[in-house]
Formats: C-alpha cells, structure tokens, sequence
C-alpha cells in the first residue's frame, strides 16, 4: 500500500510543478520591417548616414538587415546637393559638401521594395568657450597601490595613492534667442614611462547635469542618471555660465624602483552644442538603458518619417589643458 501511495504522491508532485508553466502565445499583429536612417553629422567631416530595416523583437534573427541598394539623397536648404555613395554595411557617404552652421539638412531615402522616407535637422552655431579655469583639490583619502604575483599568490604593496581632484570652471555664454541643448565630452591622455593610456571619465555633478551619483563618462559605459553627458539651458538661458566638472588626478607616491612615472597629463574638453533631435535621442538611450523590470517601457526618440531612426548633428567648441604632476 506504502508503494501505490509513494507512487501516487511522485505523480501528483510531477503535475503540480509541470501545470505551473503556461506558455503564453503572441495574439498581437506581426510587424513588417521599416525603413531605419541613423545619421549624426557636425561640420568636421561629409555626411554620412547608416540605412538598415528594423527587426520585429520576437524574430530569431540576432542581426539587422542593411541596406545596400538604398538611394540616399541630400537636401541643404531645400536644394539638392548629392547622392550619398554607398561604402560599405549599409553606410552612405557625401563626397565634398561639409555641413555649416545655419544649414538646413534633409535626407530622403529610397529602399527597393519599401516607402520612401526623410529627416531633417539643422546645424547648430557653436558655442564658443570662453575661459577654463582649474584648481586641485585633495579629498582626504589614501589608497594603497598594489601589485598581485600569480606565481606565488602573493600581494605587495609597492605604495600609496592620496586622492586627488582637479576641478574644472568652464565659462561659456548661451544664445538667448533659442532653446539650447549641449554635451559635455572630457578625453584625458596620461602619459608615463611606461606608455600612454586613455581616459573618458570625469565628475559630472553640476546642477544642469541633474545627475545624482556624480559619476559621468563621454561613450555610453557606465549606469549614471545622465550618461552622455547633455544638458539644456533651461537654468541659464542667455547668460553666462560657469559649468563646473572634475578629473580625478590622484598623487601616486611608490616604496620601489621602476615604477610608472606620470610625465603629464592631455586633457582635451569638448563643448557641442547639439540639435534638439539628437538630445532627445541620446536622454532617451540613457532611459532605456537604466530602465528597470517594473517600469514603464521607454520609446526610443525618432525624427525620420515613415521609418525609424535619427538624424542629428552637433558643432563642437574645444578647449586643451596639459597638467604636469
């Protein structure tokens, strides 16, 4: 009797677990694919665009479908100006015309087998630095600097790190006749006697940052409120303002020989000033990117019409700083 009711207990356990799983089939329409135009242009190089169709998300394909036979064509101030060349993966480029500021840019893109679609943005004047002004700071903190052999598995410590800031004052002046956007990029290049290193990171606490942990970075690497670094002039419109930001440039002080040597330090400040679309675009991606599970989905900003993509530009204002140990 024991085994008929282990037997029947084994089986009743197996249809419980089991009847947990519900597979939930997709009722929705199935989506066809659309036209995707992205295109980020300043006035340093030819414009150039990128063309591939959109990929419905419950799709098995891990890749996306570029476009190599488009007609990508380029209109400056309501005038044709040149058909885009194709290169390479779905990447058309000018061959003469560099974009200037005042221009009014529009694309119309034409993919075999799909609607015709365009975008358009303007070119933004940049906004011109006005001073930079630095200061060290020391933050009160030690951190020992260590070296790990994996032939013994050992830990020496070969000296000290004392922390160090270098606070920065950029002063420039809003145009108060329309709505700014900008962004913040900051390159270091550490050079020392045992090579050069790079660098995208940098403190970005300044109250038009609205970022809360105060830790920033130019290419989207790092979990931050404001990971590209943009912001508009809606604190500031029309005046002059001091824009503030930091490096960390922490003392290193070594117990042994041969150790690296900091020789200088290449700091090379970037202010854009960005089009409307491309601000919005980039605070979107950031969105999405620290979105969590529970909330609302978020809706990736889009300016191309009858497709999907961006097509934005920037103008840039820079400014280089070398920092000597």
């Amino acid at each position: 009797m024991k085994i008929y009711t282990l037997i029947l207990s084994i089986i009743l356990f197996v249809f419980f677990f089991t009847s947990c799983e519900k597979v939930i089939e997709f009722n929705g329409t199935v989506t066809n694919p659309m036209v995707v135009v992205n295109s980020i242009i300043s006035p340093d190089s030819v414009v150039k665009a990128q063309v591939s169709l959109s990929r419905f998300f419950l799709s098995s394909q891990d890749t996306f479908t570029m476009v190599d036979n488009g007609t990508v064509t380029l209109f400056v101030n309501g005038i044709q100006k040149e058909l885009l060349t194709h290169t390479a993966s779905g990447t058309y480029a000018g061959t003469y015309y560099k974009p200037i500021a005042g221009d009014s840019i529009r694309l119309v893109v034409q993919t075999p087998g799909m609607n015709t679609v365009s975008c358009g943005t303007s070119i933004i004047p940049k906004t011109t630095i006005i001073s930079i002004d630095t200061m060290h700071v020391f933050t009160d903190s030690t951190t020992p600097i260590t070296v790990f052999d994996s032939i013994s598995g050992t830990t020496t410590k070969i000296g000290n790190s004392i922390g160090r800031n270098l606070k920065f004052v950029l002063k420039f002046t809003d145009n108060p006749t329309v709505q700014n956007y900008y962004r913040l990029v900051v390159l270091t290049k550490t050079h020392t006697s045992k090579g050069t290193t790079s660098d995208y990171s940098f403190s970005f606490d300044d109250i038009v940052s609205g970022n809360t942990n105060k830790n920033s970075v130019g290419p989207p690497t790092s979990l931050t409120s404001n990971k590209f670094n943009v912001f508009s002039d809606d604190l500031f419109n029309g005046k002059t303002y001091p824009l503030t930001f930091s490096i960390p440039d922490n003392v290193n002080v070594y117990t042994i020989a041969g150790a690296p040597v900091v020789i200088r330090k290449d700091i090379t400040i970037t202010l854009q000033s960005i089009s409307q679309s491309y601000y919005l675009y980039l605070q979107t991606r950031a969105a999405i990117k620290t979105n969590t599970f529970f909330a609302e989905p978020v809706q990736i900003y889009s300016n191309v019409d009858g497709g999907m993509g961006v097509l934005g530009s920037y103008t840039s204002s820079i400014w280089r700083i070398s920092v000597k140990p």
